[in-house]
């Protein structure tokens, strides 16, 4: 198997876990939601590590759509982006 199948496969899986993780989630949220609880740690954290795995996978993918177009102005626009998303989630 290449590097690239053994990556792809890696990813795929990464994505597989990142939707899991926020389906366990909003389930989370819905029980504590219904029980009043609404400031439980361990589900604030899921939610958090859940669109970290969503937001590395869709930024990935979308590196290898910049990559294929071999314009600046997609690459600028990439790594802006890609920079918001990581300063606004440690805000």
């Amino acid at each position: 198997m290449s590097k690239s199948q053994k990556f792809k496969k890696f990813v795929n899986m990464l994505a597989f876990i990142g939707i899991v993780a926020i389906a366990v989630v909003l389930l989370l949220n819905l029980i504590f939601g219904a029980l009043n609880i609404f400031d439980s740690e361990v589900v604030v954290a899921m939610d958090l590590l859940a669109q970290c795995i969503a937001y590395l996978v869709t930024a990935i993918y979308a590196f290898y759509f910049v990559y294929s177009k071999n314009k600046p102005v997609y690459t600028i626009v990439y790594v802006i982006a890609v920079i918001l998303i990581v300063v606004l989630l440690i805000i």
